[in-house]
């Protein structure tokens, strides 16, 4: 990086805030306190904030295609509203256009006063309603009842909160709202593309209006009330936003509805099917609109309009063809397609190659590759590899055809003698250490080749088929004779050569299908080691926990069949987050990132749900491995509305086997490991194994 460059990332860093406010970043000591949190009819999350006393607080990651924001909401040692809003619009870039450089502005004041007969009314939180919309409902000492609903606009770059104000006394009252001009300039010298301002507006009806000093009067009987709406947003020169709020609401509102709908679980278990349904909405609404198209992108303050090969490729895509949401596979499509650029196909040997770039950042505009060759090019074949099979789209395999065999070209060119991959670091970019050769790389190779060979058969390539198939077989063999070790007592695997202590990531090989030694790792995963409080740590000998290794050992504990302990976990780690002291999404890390509610984190937990749960694994073109995984006292589970294949069905299975229900017919088994073939509507009565 030049000098010019640098002394733009000092300017333009310290114009970034914070995105948690300070009050709402709890100690190692208060990660498990107890909320009083429940759940709704309607799925909805309620908190009944009240009854945990004052100085409370939580946060919150809502987005849209062009804004994200994050919410830092509570009490403060008086009980009273705190309430943070950090806004995120991510095409408004600063300079250098780095990884986190997308224009950011934290509004930590009302910019209105409210108030009844002249004295302005102060908040007292009783109630947080959560389900695609964060709703505060306070009470003030005149008898005056306050509605917060804070939701990030669908397709505009704004944040719009709601104020809705109830009179409950037992008589009329006078009720005043004051109305601040709240403008906001970044220094034209780091912003790319012209001055860019964050603005609050105060507005009386659904017409959105630039941000002006203004007031209006109510009068209101007993139990009637006024609303009006305060839009938070940014934008570059004279490119001021124009549009309906109320619109924006309702387009929110049915993509929330969209999201609880469009695929729904239903077991005995409420807490599991209502964390599923916020899972979709959470990984599915991070999706923003580019110069260079759609992104899936992670959030968190940091991680706009960019793509990532393990939170996008490897973890987000590969759910979007289970729950058919249009926007998100169409930028899977887009994203498999950005990288290629970044595919060294020139003509040196495949071993003296560049490996695959890490991240494309800045709208595409640029990429990251900090941590080295990661295991990024296996990450990307990965993901998408199942892909292609769950679209089952012979035009777009041959479309990615070429990405995934330079793929695995460059996969199989990094063999090591002892037949395993090599890569220089792991998704965790050298936060513990990987050594040359990690798991994780190696597992990722492992089922790309499956899934590849598959694909090979699909266009009749033979010849590739039969190569993958034996390196494949080759490399099983090879994670088991390398990485198979006694570590700390338990006949698991050791992450890397030299490695010592206990690693999260032994899941990994659950997580491909290889149960060799399955028994022992989910004994090593669920120990005291690694396991406590319901989070799982990264490695025995370090505090810091990701839920996102946590995510993958759950699917993996259901993949091996060890369906008591891995229903139990799931639905515990459900009232862990859905319910628990930081809610409703998983997230990313502690103490980096202050548990942000990443988006891909959330697809993690739902191919919990798809491909744990229930089995589902694309075996073929239109195939579907079907292989439920029931407890004793689960009884009968139901996946509905799954959208494989581009096809619509349900499944259902008891310990009485597998129905399908697919354009109009219901088709059964009483088998719990099956394949249904679409192309004939039947179930085969051999399995096909990968």
């Amino acid at each position: 990086m030049s000098i010019k460059d640098k002394l733009f990332e000092f300017f333009s860093s310290s114009v970034r805030p914070c995105p948690f406010a300070s009050w709402a970043k709890p100690k190692q000591t208060e990660l498990n306190i107890k909320r009083t949190r429940t759940l709704g009819e309607n799925s909805e999350v309620i908190w009944d904030i009240g009854a945990d006393g004052a100085n409370v607080s939580d946060h919150i990651e809502m987005a849209g295609y062009y804004v994200s924001a994050i919410i830092s909401y509570g009490s403060d040692e008086n009980g009273e509203l705190r309430l943070m809003r950090h806004v995120t619009v991510t095409t408004l870039r600063l300079k250098p256009n780095l990884t986190a450089s997308s224009f950011s502005h934290n509004f930590t004041s009302d910019s209105f006063t409210l108030t009844q007969n002249g004295k302005k009314i102060v908040e007292t939180p009783d109630k947080v309603i959560i389900k695609g919309s964060l709703k505060i409902i306070s009470h003030s000492s005149c008898d005056t009842e306050i509605t917060r609903e804070l939701l990030p606009a669908v397709n505009e770059p704004a944040l719009i909160e709601t104020v809705t104000v109830k009179n409950f006394s037992d008589g009329v009252k006078e009720y005043a709202v004051s109305a601040k001009s709240y403008v906001k300039k970044a220094p034209d010298f780091i912003c790319i593309g012209g001055s860019i301002f964050a603005e609050s507006s105060v507005c009386f009806d659904s017409k959105f209006e630039r941000s002006q000093n203004r007031q209006k009067k109510y009068t209101l009987k007993p139990n009637e009330n006024f609303t009006f709406y305060c839009v938070h947003y940014a934008y570059q020169g004279e490119n001021l936003p124009e549009f309906s709020i109320t619109d924006e609401i309702s387009a929110r509102k049915k993509f929330t509805d969209e999201m609880f709908s469009s695929l729904v679980l239903k077991t005995p278990y409420p807490e599991l099917d209502a964390q599923f349904s916020h899972c979709i909405l959470r990984g599915s609404e991070s999706i923003f609109k580019t110069k260079s198209g759609l992104m899936h992108s992670p959030g968190g303050g940091n991680y706009y309009a960019a793509l990532w090969t393990n939170d996008q490729c490897e973890y987000a895509n590969p759910f979007f063809p289970f729950s058919g949401y249009k926007a998100g596979i169409e930028q899977s499509i887009n994203c498999y397609s950005l990288y290629e650029k970044y595919m060294d196909k020139s003509d040196k040997p495949m071993k003296d190659k560049r490996a695959l770039v890490t991240s494309i950042i800045a709208e595409g505009d640029g990429y990251w590759n900090g941590a080295g060759d990661r295991g990024d090019g296996e990450m990307y074949a990965y993901g998408l590899s199942r892909f292609l099979l769950e679209m089952s789209d012979t035009k777009l395999i041959k479309r990615f055809w070429d990405n995934l065999v330079w793929c695995l070209d460059f996969a199989l060119s990094r063999k090591t003698q002892n037949g395993i991959i090599a890569s220089d670091s792991d998704e965790l970019e050298n936060r513990f250490e990987s050594g040359n050769a990690n798991l994780f790389t190696s597992c990722n190779t492992y089922d790309a080749l499956g899934n590849c060979s598959v694909l090979a058969e699909t266009i009749g390539d033979s010849e590739h088929k039969q190569l993958w198939l034996d390196e494949r077989k080759a490399l099983h063999n090879a994670i088991e004779k390398y990485f198979g070790a006694n570590v700390e007592g338990f006949d698991t695997y050791r992450y890397y050569d030299g490695n010592k202590d206990l690693r999260s990531w032994i899941c990994m090989p659950l997580t491909v299908e290889i149960f060799d030694r399955a028994d022992e790792t989910v004994k090593a995963l669920f120990s005291e080691r690694l396991y406590k409080n319901g989070m799982m740590k990264s490695t025995s000998t370090n505090e810091t926990t990701w839920d996102r290794s946590l995510l993958f050992a759950l699917r993996g504990v259901l993949l091996a069949g060890k369906a008591d302990i891995g229903i139990k976990e799931t639905v515990n780690y459900c009232r862990n987050r859905l319910l628990g002291s930081h809610c409703p999404y998983p997230f990313e890390a502690f103490p980096e990132g202050n548990r942000a509610h990443l988006a891909a984190e959330s697809l993690l937990f739902a191919r919990i749900i798809t491909e744990g749960l229930f089995g589902l694994r694309a075996v073929g073109l239109n195939k579907l491995r079907i292989k439920p995984q029931l407890s004793e006292d689960c009884g009968e589970i139901a996946l509905q509305n799954i959208m494989l294949f581009s096809e619509c069905f349900d499944i259902t299975a008891s310990a009485d086997g597998i129905s399908v229900s697919f354009d109009g017919k219901t088709y059964k088994t009483e088998s719990l490991n099956a394949v249904f073939d679409f192309n004939t509507c039947c179930f085969e009565k051999t399995e096909l194994i990968l």
